[in-house]
């Protein structure tokens, strides 16, 4: 999904009209918005008796500058080579178990507010 982020961040550098969230995994999502010059990397949580879509920002999280997402990118092939587990990581929605509807919805990962919409 760097891509995807990049794509937008650089879009918003242009100073284009941006409105990007994208769910990167547990509870975390990756935004773009017009009006923060920045890439935000925040958990979200999701408000007792509130339906699913209805999550919200934590504090947790990260609002990177758009020079500092540059950075980071240039470095994720030292990280990677650092790392290798990062760099040959493969998405749970890849596996076995997530061929049909019932293996993405039972997965934390991939739906992780579905339990709190669920009741």
């Amino acid at each position: 999904m760097v891509n995807e982020i990049d794509t937008n961040a650089r879009a918003l550098w242009n100073k284009s009209d941006i409105s990007y969230r994208a769910h990167i995994g547990g509870g975390y999502y990756a935004s773009v918005t017009s009006g923060f010059q920045c890439v935000d990397l925040r958990k979200f949580y999701m408000v007792y008796g509130q339906t699913c879509g209805a999550e919200r920002p934590s504090k947790r999280g990260i609002a990177l500058r758009l020079d500092e997402w540059s950075d980071l990118l240039r470095q994720l092939p030292l990280i990677n080579g650092a790392f290798p587990g990062l760099a040959n990581a493969t998405p749970c929605y890849d596996e076995n178990d997530h061929l049909g509807q019932l293996g993405w919805m039972a997965c934390v990962e991939c739906n992780p507010f579905a339990l709190d919409a669920m009741g």
